[in-house]
């Protein structure tokens, strides 16, 4: 049955003293372009343009519940991947993970900007150019996948120039840097989630950087706030790559090596594979990215998630944006057109 004809008469009076404001809003949901000039009653146009496009009842009760949830001014994914690294050793899935996010989070609303195999210090200026262009009561969805460490009680992205032993603060992207700088955006939802190795840094092979990081950023709490990892501190969020090769006394294995990207198979790590397979779900991101932690313990006893909360506030990752998105998607091409051969903003 089609809308008109499901539709109770009581909804349908409903439906014709909607504002054309209300109208123009669950229009803009569907992705229709419907007109409203020259139209007396916008509510009827609304209903019988639906109904003429097929929409049937429930996909018109879905409209007016997302209406009445909260709608961000836009919706960006920022997703890094590190990868290609020059000392440390190469990692199978940080660049498949990122493309997998983007497509899947674009079907979702987001604007997406992949970072791929940067130095600490280029990954610093990106994500201050970008952060000076997303509008205030912003979603943001943060990702970065690669190498990591943990220096104190400090979390750290590590740039692909950052060296096996001596690791100093030019290498290192703290998670209170990536938040400090987007503090200044005054984000209505930010997630940021960290899947790496957190294994703390030796004392004695890095005694420049406990030396010389006596402070880390200080930032201030979003509206909300959700910080998760994909493992423990004490555990590694990556195999190391290893492939076997031949000597006289037989079998032995060695790490990937520069130049040997081209033998790995590709594939999403099993965080971000249950993380893709848990958007479709209909709820809110706080327990979705439960029911994502609980099944990568299902498959990986040893790797257990952590996710840390500020803020109650109910935000579902398809919440439909009010902002002008074309022009936030030039603005975002503009900001980072200098680090091109790193990003992509689509």
């Amino acid at each position: 049955m089609s809308l008109l004809q499901q539709l109770q008469y009581n909804d349908y009076k409903k439906a014709k003293a909607f504002t054309l404001e209300q109208c123009v809003t669950i229009a803009s949901l569907t992705k229709l372009e419907i007109s409203f000039n020259n139209v007396d009653n916008p509510g009827e146009h609304l209903l019988e343009e639906l109904h003429r496009n097929g929409f049937t009842k429930s996909n018109y009760e879905a409209l007016l519940l997302s209406l009445q949830r909260y709608r961000p001014q836009a919706k960006i994914a920022i997703l890094i991947a590190n990868d290609k690294y020059i000392h440390l050793s190469k990692l199978a899935t940080p660049s498949t993970d990122c493309d997998s996010l983007g497509s899947n989070l674009k079907l979702l609303g987001f604007i997406v900007v992949t970072i791929k195999n940067t130095t600490a210090h280029d990954l610093k200026v990106i994500l201050r150019n970008i952060s000076d262009v997303i509008p205030a009561d912003s979603y943001c969805f943060m990702f970065y996948a690669g190498h990591g460490c943990q220096l104190c009680n400090t979390k750290c992205m590590l740039g692909i120039d950052c060296p096996t032993e001596n690791v100093e603060v030019e290498h290192c992207v703290t998670e209170n840097y990536a938040l400090k700088v987007l503090e200044g955006c005054q984000l209505d939802m930010c997630i940021l989630i960290m899947d790496m190795c957190r294994v703390p840094l030796d004392r004695e092979a890095n005694p420049s950087i406990y030396l010389s990081m006596t402070d880390v950023e200080d930032y201030m709490i979003h509206n909300n706030l959700l910080i998760c990892y994909s493992t423990q501190s004490s555990k590694g969020a990556y195999e190391m790559v290893q492939m076997e090769f031949s000597t006289m006394n037989g079998n032995s294995t060695y790490q990937l090596q520069t130049g040997d990207s081209k033998r790995i198979l590709s594939g999403m790590s099993v965080y971000v594979n249950a993380l893709c397979t848990r958007f479709e779900d209909s709820t809110d991101i706080s327990s979705l990215l439960d029911r994502v932690h609980a099944d990568v313990e299902r498959l990986l006893e040893k790797q257990r998630p952590i996710k840390l909360q500020c803020g109650t506030d109910k935000r579902y990752l398809y919440d439909a944006t009010i902002g002008d998105t074309t022009t936030f998607l030039q603005t975002l091409k503009e900001a980072t057109k200098s680090y091109k051969e790193h990003c992509i903003v689509y």
